[in-house]
C-alpha cells in the first residue's frame, strides 16, 4: 500500500510541475488527499473510516477553493463537513478487536466484533478537539480511538490486565499519546501515510512480558501515535 501511495504522490507532483493544460483541481492537494483516502478505503475493503474522512475533507476543501459558490452557501461548508464526519463515525463505527495468536506465523491477528461500553474498554471519537483519558480498570480489555484534526492523551499507568489486548488507533490529521506502565510489552502493528508511531520509552524500560501484551493497531494518516513509559 505504501508503494502505491508514494507512486501517487510522485505522479501528482510531476503533473503539477509539468504545467500541463489540465484543470488545476485535478493535481491539487485536495485531490491527492482524496486519492490517498480511496487507496486506504480499498485496502481495508471499505471499512476504514479514516479513508472516508479523507475523501470527505478533500472534497469539501476542493469545492471551497475551485468552485465558485454563492457567499451564502460558502459559509455552510464547515458545518456540512462536521456533519458528514459525524455521520461517518456513526455509520462506520469501528468494531472491536478479538485477538488470537497464529503459532505457525507468530503473528497477532484480529477478528471484528463490537466493543462493549464500560470502564474496561476505551471508545473515543475526537473531531476538531482534544481529550484526556485516565484508565483505572484492573481488567482493561483495550478498545478504539479515532482522532480527526484533534488529539487524545490516554494515561494507562493505573490500568492492568492479563494476557493480550488490542488498542485500535486511527489518526487522521490528529494524534494519540499513550502513557503505559513499564511492565507492559507493547507491539506496534500500524500502517502510516505521512505519519507514524514514535516510541519514546527509555530503552531500559522496553522488555518482554508475555503476560501483559498491548497490541497497537490502526493507521496514521498525516498524524501519529506517541508511546511513553515511566518507571
Amino acid at each position: 500500500m505504501k508503494g502505491f501511495i508514494i507512486l501517487l504522490v510522485g505522479v501528482f507532483l510531476l503533473l503539477h510541475n509539468l504545467d500541463l493544460d489540465i484543470p488545476r483541481y485535478i493535481v491539487s492537494w485536495q485531490m491527492l488527499i482524496m486519492g490517498i483516502g480511496l487507496i486506504l478505503l480499498a485496502k481495508s475493503e471499505f471499512k476504514n473510516v479514516g479513508g472516508l474522512i479523507m475523501i470527505v475533507v478533500g472534497g469539501v476543501f476542493m469545492i471551497k477553493e475551485y468552485f465558485a459558490l454563492p457567499l451564502d452557501l460558502n459559509r455552510f461548508l464547515w458545518p456540512v463537513l462536521l456533519i458528514l464526519v459525524g455521520l461517518l463515525f456513526i455509520i462506520f463505527r469501528p468494531g472491536s478487536r478479538k485477538k488470537y495468536l497464529d503459532d505457525e506465523e507468530k503473528e497477532y491477528k484480529v477478528v471484528p466484533d463490537l466493543y462493549p461500553e464500560g470502564e474496561d474498554y476505551i471508545n473515543a471519537d475526537i473531531v476538531f478537539s482534544g481529550e484526556n483519558r485516565l484508565i483505572v480498570s484492573k481488567q482493561f480489555k483495550g478498545g478504539r480511538i479515532s482522532t480527526v484534526f484533534g488529539g487524545c492523551d490516554v494515561n494507562l499507568l493505573q490500568a492492568d490486565f492479563e494476557g493480550t489486548i488490542v488498542l485500535n488507533c486511527d489518526c487522521v490529521f490528529g494524534g494519540v499519546e499513550l502513557v503505559v506502565p513499564a511492565n507492559w510489552e507493547v507491539k506496534i502493528m500500524t500502517s502510516s501515510v505521512f505519519g507514524g508511531v514514535e516510541d519514546k520509552r527509555p530503552i531500559e524500560l522496553i522488555g518482554s512480558n508475555p503476560n501483559k501484551v498491548l497490541i497497537i493497531k490502526g493507521s496514521c494518516v498525516f498524524g501519529g501515535i506517541e508511546i511513553k513509559s515511566y518507571s
